[in-house]
């Protein structure tokens, strides 16, 4: 089992809750790998690398990517999907505009706005009781 982490960032630096996102992740598995997909983005590549505990990055460069559009991102991670347990991305506008496109893609249910892992398959999310 291995989890895929989709870094935030634009194009000039990685968004800070890719971080969050990575920390979540190693929670689940200590395989990690995470995705920078964009265009002319080398120096956030290069600072991806540097994310404590991650196996790898993974990175997709062409100009369909420059602006991570929802509807260009989302065929890419399902196209990676295959290879990992759990597909995970920052609780950000972003990560909320992709997430969905990717699980419909792979007619699986989204979990989403986690806020603690407790284990294989096991999480906490927000409450909202009115």
């Amino acid at each position: 089992m291995s989890v895929l982490v989709l870094a935030e960032h634009n194009n000039k630096e990685l968004g800070p809750a890719t971080l969050n996102a990575v920390a979540a992740a190693l929670q689940i598995d200590d395989v990690v790998r995470v995705l920078v997909a964009g265009n002319g983005h080398e120096s956030v590549v290069q600072e991806a690398t540097k994310i404590s505990g991650i196996d790898a990055v993974l990175v997709a460069d062409a100009p369909m990517l420059e602006n991570g559009l929802a509807e260009n991102l989302a065929p890419l991670v399902v196209a990676l999907s295959e290879e990992y347990e759990y597909v995970i991305s920052p609780a950000t506008t972003s990560g909320k505009n992709v997430m969905p496109r990717v699980a419909a893609l792979l007619d699986v249910p989204q979990l989403s706005d986690v806020i603690a892992v407790k284990g294989d398959g096991c999480f906490d999310r927000p409450i909202y009781a009115g």
